[in-house]
């Protein structure tokens, strides 16, 4: 049995509309929860969410959940609604990078964009390891100018990390600007209308994620 874990912000919109909506098209052999970074605990799952699953008889007793280390390692797969999510995630449970993607990102079948968001990774952590390898290199000069406050000395190096940095800064802005956004809006404290737009835009990503997963179920 597979786990999939859904992740938004306050676990009362999104990612609970994902995990009903996940439920609706279940796949055999997977199971389904959600979950919060900043969720409290035990909180009703918002109106407007509710109100779009109850008009497609969808009813849904949800409260809200918070990440913890348990629901974390439960999860086989963790799929937020935003880059932003993917990332708090990873900062708070580092050693389960590996299993965590923004939802978009983990449906994604454009060879091309592919390719590019590679290519994106590629460039940010080529960053930090040129400035954590610049660092030890230099870092008797960085102390030696730190106890001397030798201001201009410290700039100068720091200049000349810039200037190592600055291929892959420019690449990640190119990239940046050609990717789409692979975030799902959130429609907390808006009316009916934008939360059904929200269910739309998840069920149309979920499908997707059902297909992906029932096709590598069946290799």
């Amino acid at each position: 049995m597979k786990k999939i874990l859904f992740v938004c912000t306050g676990n009362t919109c999104r990612s609970p509309l994902a995990e009903a909506i996940f439920k609706k098209y279940q796949p055999s052999g997977y199971e389904v929860k959600s979950a919060g970074v900043h969720a409290l605990e035990g909180m009703a799952m918002s109106e407007g969410a509710r109100t779009v699953l109850s008009q497609r008889g969808i009813e849904e007793n949800h409260r809200a959940t918070t990440l913890s280390k348990e629901i974390m390692e439960w999860a086989d797969i963790i799929l937020t609604m935003t880059e932003n999510h993917r990332r708090a995630v990873i900062d708070q449970f580092p050693y389960i990078a590996e299993k965590v993607y923004s939802l978009k990102e983990y449906i994604l079948d454009d060879p091309k964009t592919q390719e590019k968001i590679q290519q994106l990774k590629h460039h940010m952590a080529q960053l930090e390891l040129k400035r954590a390898t610049f660092l030890a290199n230099n870092q008797n000069q960085i102390e030696k100018y730190n106890e001397t406050n030798d201001i201009s000395n410290q700039e100068h190096l720091e200049e000349k990390l810039l200037q190592e940095l600055q291929p892959d800064h420019e690449a990640i802005a190119q990239l940046t600007a050609e990717l789409p956004s692979f975030d799902v809006a959130d429609p907390y404290m808006s009316d009916v209308s934008v939360y059904n737009e929200t269910y739309l835009e998840l069920e149309a990503a979920v499908k997707k994620l059902v297909n992906k997963l029932q096709g590598e179920n069946d290799k």
